[in-house]
């Protein structure tokens, strides 16, 4: 099969979990079509969960799949192991469990992974009274959480910080965190499932059975921190007045973009872009492509191979997210 010449748009697949809310917002829902019960929309991964492309002649094939068949042009880079990003939507009416995930070189060295995992969380939507846990309260460190771990008192010492819509949280590899009930959330984070818990409420998973904690290792990969604010968002002056950079790690950034015209990327292509679209739709085009229709809801894979490309809003305006690559996704730091 030759190699795809036009962005890709993906389908979304659906996780059930335990704490997971009944359904997403009405207007969300309606646009992923999600099915009740559902903790996370998974809307773009080549592991675990790969999300298939959604139409065409790839229609049906996985990320995974996509990777193997063309590394360098969707994912960029001399020797891509994987795609670097994780993109999806968490819907939550339960605490998450208490939980930190290790850098790269810790992931590397306890798991023989490629990357660790930071991520950051976008609030889309929030119930009155939100919170989500974001490090520790101030003055206690690695030993006052072994010993409240030890007392059986870890739910005394975790920061809880309010959580409105709007807010972004950037949460890097060794932070504690959990996000709280309430919550409808857009995570962009590196490429890793590595989830090392301390505490899981006491409550049983899917299957009936209390789920493994794993102490040492998250004692081993947590860094001092908390408690932590949101993140302030940078408007970037340009020709698009309606572009905020709401967070810039080493290994992605995520933009919220609103406009009612064109829109062509202020950052320069690195690597790959993924774009949510939240409300309204448009017209996608890349050189030498059709226009692509683009409608709320979707998910919009463009590969490191298409370095230009631009996104025409239709009357009523267009709400989308773009995330992309920082510049330490490859460990090169280039």
């Amino acid at each position: 099969m030759d190699q795809p010449t036009g962005p890709l748009r993906l389908e979304p697949v659906f996780l059930p979990k335990i704490w997971a809310a009944e359904d997403l917002p009405p207007e969300l829902n309606r646009a992923l079509h999600v099915p009740s019960g559902t903790g996370e929309v998974w809307l773009a991964s080549d592991r675990h969960h790969p999300t298939p492309v959604a139409e065409g002649e790839l229609a049906g094939i996985g990320l995974d799949e996509l990777m193997d068949r063309w590394p360098r042009w969707l994912a960029g880079g001399d020797r891509p192991v994987g795609f670097p990003l994780l993109f999806k939507v968490l819907s939550i009416g339960q605490w998450l469990s208490v939980q930190v995930h290790p850098d790269d070189q810790s992931a590397a060295r306890l798991e023989g992974e490629p990357w660790g995992k930071s991520e950051a969380w976008h609030i889309l939507a929030a119930e009155q009274d939100s919170h989500i846990i974001h490090g520790l309260e101030p003055g206690i460190g690695r030993d006052g959480l072994a010993q409240a771990l030890a007392d059986g008192r870890i739910g005394d010492i975790l920061a809880r910080v309010p959580a409105a819509a709007g807010d972004t949280f950037h949460l890097t590899a060794g932070t504690v965190h959990a996000p709280g009930p309430g919550l409808t959330i857009l995570e962009i984070q590196q490429s890793s499932d590595l989830t090392y818990r301390f505490y899981d409420w006491d409550r049983p998973g899917l299957d009936g059975a209390m789920r493994e904690l794993h102490i040492d290792k998250a004692m081993e990969v947590m860094r001092d921190s908390g408690p932590a604010a949101p993140t302030r968002s940078t408007l970037l002056t340009n020709d698009n007045p309606g572009v905020e950079l709401l967070v810039e790690d080493p290994h992605f950034y995520l933009l919220r973009i609103e406009i009612t015209g064109s829109y062509t990327p202020p950052i320069m292509q690195s690597g790959p872009r993924l774009l949510f679209v939240l409300a309204g739709g448009g017209r996608l085009m890349t050189p030498g492509c059709v226009p692509l229709t683009v409608t709320c809801g979707q998910t919009w894979l463009i590969p490191a191979g298409l370095p230009e490309w631009s996104l025409d809003s239709d009357a009523t305006g267009t709400v989308f997210f773009e995330a992309g690559c920082g510049p330490a996704w490859r460990g090169d730091g280039a």
